[in-house]
């Protein structure tokens, strides 16, 4: 796409600024470059209120943060990825660049008083395309959608314009939107192949798989879910839970078919609401709820109530049946193109089939993940926090104080299609059990149709009825109800 689009990028233009608009003017940013490595292909494209830059070797970081300094408060917003970025302007404030060679010198002014009209070429259409790509590369599919759709209000009848619109919205989560408009388009490439295939339905089988030594449990799962419009999808699947718990008197094996039913209304584009059922058909736990999910992923709340659903997070619940009701409210947020944080909180309540809640606790979880350095393969770190304070107990079901504190470092590539990532670092335990963590993971589109995920390792994180270090693995295989066409 980006290739396509760059056939339309010509001479790169200049900006002049008269020497009498200097004169009242607030100047910054003298040092502000951005700087490549020699024989990088290099592309600038903007005006004095925004440029957007395309390259074949990605920027480091410790020249963005230098740039960051220069420019000061003549920065109003700046977004990179691996091949991209895009600056613009802070309000009151333009901006003067060059090229120069693998350099981008850049000049921030700010006028003094009443707005002195500045020379400048008009909007171009390339560069507002190549900046909303940029947008959604550097993680933000929202704002990346919203300009791609004013665009389309301007610009109908273009077809670079659909296609920017489409690929937006498939970043934003909207895949039916995205159907429609590859479909409209004629779009035969794969990335539009796979949203026609999945945007009808989804089938999915998969597995997963914890010991904790006491307690060890494997999940086999199937389901569909089907799309009745644009708006709402429905569907259904089925869950069998085998535990095997340690006892006093030696091992014992239980299992547990559940069935789920899951209805999911869009009441917006980025507003998602969900109503779930889940029933354990053995011993006769039924219960329901609703989940809220609102916003893009650069900036999104959510919002849980369920009460009375199966459940099998401690040994007693394994060997009598369990359910659990819970309380949760969470966001996410997007401090920059490679910094995001996370914050969840919520309420617990445990019980045992045939009887109401024995417990109850508070839960806290968190996290921080940076990414240092980007690249064919990139590196970060993350942070995790992740509490469990019991508030009542009994003997009925044991459950226990945790608050780990996890660093990890992270590496990820792609390889072909496939998406791998693996993570490695250490956990802290307040309340005692450190240990290591590592894992990998996969996600590999097949074709047009399919999609498998898989991931593995160890973790130290304590949870309910899993003390100590646990061993997991997870795998899943999706495929799109749809014929790609």
């Amino acid at each position: 796409m980006i290739a396509a689009l760059l056939l339309f990028v010509g001479p790169v233009p200049m900006l002049r600024v008269p020497a009498t608009v200097l004169a009242d003017t607030t100047v910054v940013g003298g040092d502000a470059r951005l700087v490549w490595p020699a024989g990088t292909d290099l592309r600038v494209e903007g005006d004095d209120r925004e440029i957007v830059l395309q390259f074949d070797r990605p920027v480091d970081d410790a020249v963005i943060a230098a740039f960051g300094r220069a420019g000061g408060d003549g920065i109003g917003d700046l977004r990179w990825n691996d091949t991209s970025l895009v600056l613009r302007a802070a309000p009151g404030w333009t901006l003067r660049w060059r090229r120069d060679a693998n350099e981008v010198p850049v000049v921030f002014e700010r006028q003094r008083g009443e707005d002195v009209p500045v020379a400048a070429p008009a909007p171009d259409l390339d560069a507002q395309l190549l900046a909303i790509e940029a947008d959604v590369a550097a993680g933000y599919p929202g704002q990346g959608r919203r300009a791609a759709e004013a665009l389309a209000r301007r610009w109908p009848t273009d077809p670079r314009v659909a296609r920017i619109v489409a690929d937006a919205r498939s970043a934003d989560g909207d895949i039916a939107g995205a159907a429609r408009g590859y479909r409209a388009l004629g779009a035969g490439d794969r990335t539009a192949r796979r949203a026609r295939s999945f945007a009808p339905g989804v089938a999915s089988v998969g597995v997963t798989s914890r010991d904790g030594g006491d307690l060890a449990q494997v999940e086999w799962a199937t389901r569909v879910d089907v799309a009745i419009d644009d708006r709402i999808t429905a569907g259904g699947g089925a869950r069998i839970v085998r535990n095997r718990v340690r006892t006093s008197g030696g091992r014992v094996h239980t299992s547990e078919p559940i069935v789920d039913l899951a209805a999911t209304v869009r009441t917006s584009d980025a507003t998602r609401v969900q109503l779930v059922l889940a029933s354990a058909i053995d011993s006769n736990v039924t219960g329901g709820g609703v989940r809220v999910q609102a916003g893009s992923a650069e900036a999104q709340w959510r919002a849980a109530l369920l009460l009375n659903q199966p459940d099998y997070s401690t040994a007693e619940q394994a060997l009598r049946g369990g359910h659990l009701s819970r309380i949760a409210l969470g966001a996410t947020y997007r401090l920059a193109p490679g910094l995001v944080g996370q914050v969840d909180l919520g309420g617990n309540r445990y019980g045992l089939a045939g009887s109401g809640g024995v417990g109850d606790t508070l839960t806290a979880s968190g996290g921080i993940d940076y990414i240092v350095r980007r690249g064919a393969i990139a590196f970060g770190l993350t942070y995790r926090f992740e509490a469990e304070y019991v508030q009542r107990g009994g003997p009925a079901i044991v459950l226990v104080d945790r608050e780990n504190h996890t660093a990890q470092g992270l590496a990820s590539a792609t390889l072909g299609e496939a998406q791998v990532t693996a993570l490695a670092g250490w956990t802290v335990d307040r309340f005692g059990g450190d240990g290591p963590n590592a894992s990998i993971g996969a996600n590999v589109p097949i074709g047009a149709g399919w999609r498998i995920e898989g991931s593995g390792g160890i973790t130290s994180v304590a949870r309910t009825g899993f003390a100590g270090q646990q061993l997991f693995a997870r795998a899943l295989v999706s495929h799109g109800l749809g014929n790609g066409r």
